[in-house]
């Protein structure tokens, strides 16, 4: 069958206002799936017992760490594919997509063979007491699966880097679906416990990877070929992948850490309730957050595909009507939070054990809502600088942003206050998306400024 595609390419280089929404709502709908299925999967494994979901919490730095390497190397592939799309240079394109294959395979079979050896001694390091088993039952299939969780990854990126953001969609739910399909089957029908958890995550990606490999190898209708045959390593190519994969990979970890970090200043105000409300309440404002940060991520393709077109009026549009939807969005979703914020926490607080969270827990959340409606500052310059291959600016751009919050609540913390420390980080995350949003929007003038869409004279009309 010839390759098709065309429609989905033609809307990615197309008008960007629509271009924008037609992607966002898809990679907005399959991660509230995929929050959906993380939480039902919490309850399966809660069943087993608190030593269970110890265990998971001791698994997941090395887990995110895999998320991590993966993402970065499908938003790295992700701009050069885009970039080359918007040029023209389809089979530049299918050259890029086979590097990023290639590079996945090679990550995650290093990735296999490290953790396979030395699983064990990892969860010893990583805090496994009493709970050493569950750890390892659990930790096992995840890690040596990593060429799987990584090219599970890839394939979402890779469709997306093509305007597919309905087939990435569809890779991510079906994975979900089965994900929670399987749970309570492996968990307790066969009875494996934690493995069975584990190996449920697993083959839920091996389904997705199964329905992209169809798509690219077999239907072959998708716009970017993935020629394997007679591939080999191109240099150029890693390098352009990597400019902004390895940027992207450390962003993730990073942010990791600074979340450790900013547990202890919780701790060192409220041992017993303070990272209790904190991680209840993140958690709520990270599905807030969903919008903007889908936004972002379609941010990447559509500019870098409009530069490759060399159509600077496209460019700058796609980075104002991100951000001009983006407002709107959280301006909205930070309003309903404020609202209803006492409805939304009785997950977290139904027990008689946590009832008592409930006034602290919904003052977190009527305070941090304040900041929503300027995360698009940030998100969308983030995005834009990955598509114009700037990943250590992004890098930058995103752990500011982060690492803004722990000097202030660090500083706010000697008074003792929880209230304060949440007025603190709304202060940070304001600053910091307000100050590199800012930067991503001096960054954008210096891109039209040197392509010549700025005469001496003053800027364009429409502009």
């Amino acid at each position: 069958m010839a390759r098709s595609g065309s429609s989905d390419v033609d809307v990615m280089l197309g008008n960007p206002r629509r271009a924008i929404l037609a992607m966002a709502v898809p990679v907005t709908v399959a991660m509230l799936v995929q929050s959906l299925n993380n939480m039902i999967d919490a309850v399966w494994v809660s069943g087993l017992g608190t030593a269970a979901l110890a265990a998971t919490g001791v698994v997941f730095p090395l887990f995110f760490i895999m998320i991590g390497i993966g993402n970065g190397i499908g938003v790295g592939s992700s701009q050069a594919i885009a970039r080359r799309i918007g040029a023209g240079d389809r089979d530049g394109a299918g050259r890029v997509a086979v590097q990023a294959v290639l590079m996945t395979l090679v990550a995650g079979l290093a990735m296999t063979v490290v953790f396979g050896l030395s699983v064990r001694p990892l969860m010893v390091a990583c805090g496994a007491g009493d709970y050493l088993q569950e750890c390892v039952d659990y930790a096992f299939p995840l890690l040596v699966s990593a060429p799987v969780v990584l090219m599970s990854s890839l394939f979402s990126a890779l469709l997306r880097s093509e305007g597919a953001a309905r087939r990435s969609m569809v890779l991510q739910i079906v994975s979900a679906v089965i994900n929670i399909v399987l749970d309570p089957i492996f968990i307790y029908t066969f009875g494996w416990g934690m493995a069975g958890a584990a190996w449920a995550t697993v083959l839920s990606m091996v389904a997705s990877i199964c329905i992209g490999a169809y798509w690219y190898f077999v239907r072959r209708d998708t716009y970017v070929a993935i020629p394997i045959r007679g591939s080999r390593f191109d240099r150029e190519m890693d390098r352009d992948i990597l400019r902004v994969g390895l940027p992207a990979s450390m962003e993730m970890i990073l942010m990791s850490l600074t979340g450790i970090i900013m547990n202890q200043i919780i701790i060192s105000v409220d041992p017993v309730n303070g990272v209790a409300i904190y991680s209840s309440g993140w958690r709520i404002l990270n599905i807030a957050m969903i919008p903007v940060m889908a936004i972002g991520s379609t941010v990447v393709p559509i500019c870098a595909a409009a530069f490759g077109m060399k159509d600077m009026a496209k460019l700058r549009d796609a980075f104002r009507y991100a951000l001009g939807y983006g407002v709107v969005m959280m301006l909205a979703v930070a309003v309903l939070l404020a609202v209803f914020a006492p409805y939304v926490i009785v997950m977290f607080t139904y027990s008689d054990a946590s009832s008592a969270l409930a006034p602290e827990l919904t003052q977190f959340l009527r305070t941090c809502c304040l900041f929503l409606p300027f995360l698009p500052f940030g998100f969308v310059s983030s995005g834009f600088f990955q598509s114009q291959g700037m990943g250590v600016r992004s890098l930058i751009a995103t752990l500011g942003r982060n690492l803004l919050r722990l000097p202030v609540c660090w500083l706010l913390s000697s008074y003792g206050v929880l209230g304060y420390l949440w007025y603190g980080l709304t202060f940070a995350e304001v600053v910091g998306s307000v100050a590199f949003g800012l930067w991503g929007m001096m960054t954008l003038r210096a891109i039209l400024r040197y392509s010549g869409s700025y005469r001496r004279d003053g800027p364009p009309q429409d502009l």
